[in-house]
């Protein structure tokens, strides 16, 4: 550039300058300032909130002289702690929000962002929040639902009569889409609680899958392949079961016990080639001489195993002849096992229906003697026949009780009792659902971890209450059925408590 214009462009400047500042500024923008939006946060600095509640905020906005007809607001949330990928959940000033999100661990937050928009000058004003979603579910019944008959979502329970130290009652339907965004494949039929590894999970089964769900959050867990050491190739799960230190699954006549507490997957079955069927009795306290006694169908004979852990003897052995028995179970053929259970006392008890009369009959042993280096055989003690019982052949569902000699049977509308203390049984009607519905599961309560958890003070309702589902075609409920006058199974019709607003319940569990 040349001297000479240089030289014009610096005079130029400077008497721009002197000019300005002889300038008599007569413009009002102290009196006339922008107006914001302030927002006080006082005690909200951080959020906290459990899953399934609703999170709900009322923040205190100064708008000055800005006119509320011209604001807009936006609530948006992280869909996991530490990313960048939000959702809007609310356009509100205020904020109502059901929280679905699984609970944060220690030390990660999700961030809540509100938003004020002036909707004039399209100005911003916004704050953030961290927030801390805690585990909302507890102790009480988990609720197996299908809303398509092909699917299976899960829906949770909690009431006095279910969960220990807990006064309200807390419904949250469809848990486990919620949180995973889709539904479990199959229709799950059984499912219990467990420790695996140190972490607290139910294990559920379809007809052809094995499914875990941590119940921390209710987030998969991993599912067939996943749960088993060896690849079983093809699923064919009959049912899951409990020992004192071991969870048990029968799957394609085969069975395997693996203790899930020092082990995450499970272990190989056992070797033998007797059939095992989803209706097995499982003793389940500590140190009893035999722990498992089931029908072999296929086979046709009662079938005892000792031991099912590292140590003892581990054969599945075949029940022996007594010819001079209460019954010789040798003589108890052509039949299929209609339910199995045990008693407080260590008997194992089978339900069988033969397939030629379809008589229904109870054969009750005991729990055999211990003996080194093999106990000596479970031994029969009774035998009860249901000739006679009102409505058995419509019957679907089956309850033996531990702790009395009761069991309970449902056809579609109603709950019946076999009474069989005395040499002859009796049998009453205890229940029947309202009109239009229909049973669709029934159990008794038992509270998770009963009876080998020595660390649980059990709830008074352990093993006195009926857990009944039922279906009107378009709704499921779910009923506690309190059972009073022990050794009779009468059920406390006042006193039922009736949860609705179900799909249709495959199957129910309970959790700690």
């Amino acid at each position: 550039m040349k001297k000479s214009t240089l030289f014009a462009l610096l005079c130029f400047g400077l008497m721009l300058t002197i000019n300005l500042s002889c300038y008599e500024d007569n413009s009002t923008l102290d009196d006339n300032l922008i107006s914001g939006v302030r927002i006080d946060t006082t005690g909200m600095s951080e959020l906290t909130v459990r899953q399934f509640e609703r999170l709900t905020l009322t923040p205190d906005l100064d708008i000055g002289n800005l006119s509320e007809a011209d604001l807009s607001y936006e609530w948006r949330i992280n869909l996991a702690p530490n990313t960048t990928e939000y959702d809007v959940i609310s356009t509100e000033k205020n904020l109502d929000y059901e929280v679905r999100l699984p609970p944060n661990r220690t030390g990660r937050f999700h961030q809540l962002f509100y938003k004020v928009i002036d909707n004039i000058t399209e100005l911003e004003y916004s704050i953030a929040w961290p927030l801390t979603v805690l585990n909302n579910i507890g102790e009480g019944l988990v609720v197996a639902v299908t809303a398509d008959g092909i699917t299976t979502d899960i829906s949770h329970i909690m009431s006095p009569e279910v969960s220990p130290d807990f006064n309200e009652v807390s419904v949250k339907q469809n848990v486990y889409s919620a949180i995973n965004n889709n539904t479990i494949d199959g229709l799950i039929k059984d499912m219990i609680f467990t420790t695996i590894f140190g972490v607290d999970a139910m294990l559920m089964i379809t007809d052809n899958s094995v499914v875990r769900i941590n119940t921390l959050d209710y987030t998969f867990g991993g599912k067939n392949d996943d749960l088993f050491f060896g690849n079983l190739g093809t699923y064919q799960p009959q049912s899951l079961g409990v020992a004192t230190s071991a969870v048990l699954y029968v799957g394609s006549n085969k069975f395997t016990a693996t203790n899930l507490g020092i082990s995450r997957e499970f272990g190989i079955p056992f070797d033998f080639t007797f059939q095992v069927p989803a209706e097995i009795a499982v003793i389940r306290k500590a140190n009893p001489p035999v722990i498992i006694s089931f029908y072999d169908e296929t086979n046709e004979h009662f079938v005892y195993q000792a031991r099912i852990g590292s140590f003892g003897d581990r054969n599945m052995i075949r029940v022996p002849s007594a010819p001079t028995g209460v019954f010789n179970p040798d003589d108890v053929t052509n039949k299929t096992n209609v339910a199995a259970g045990v008693s407080t006392t260590g008997n194992f008890r089978h339900l069988l229906k033969d397939l030629t009369t379809n008589e229904m009959i109870l054969y009750e042993f005991d729990g055999g003697i211990d003996e080194f280096p093999s106990p000596i055989a479970p031994a029969p003690l009774s035998i009860t026949s249901l000739a006679g019982a009102p409505n058995i052949a419509n019957a679907k569902h089956f309850v033996i009780l531990e702790d009395q000699k009761v069991i309970y049977y449902a056809t579609d509308t109603t709950i019946y009792a076999m009474l069989y203390s005395a040499s002859t049984p009796t049998f009453e009607t205890r229940y029947t659902v309202p009109a239009g519905e229909k049973i669709t599961t029934l159990q008794v309560y038992q509270q998770a971890g009963y009876p080998y958890d020595q660390s649980t003070s059990y709830i008074t309702t352990n093993n006195k209450q009926l857990i009944m589902s039922t279906y009107n075609g378009t709704e499921g409920k779910v009923s506690i059925l309190p059972i009073i006058n022990i050794g009779l199974g009468n059920i406390d019709t006042p006193n039922i408590k009736t949860f609705t607003g179900f799909d249709r319940v495959t199957a129910i569990g309970t959790q700690k």
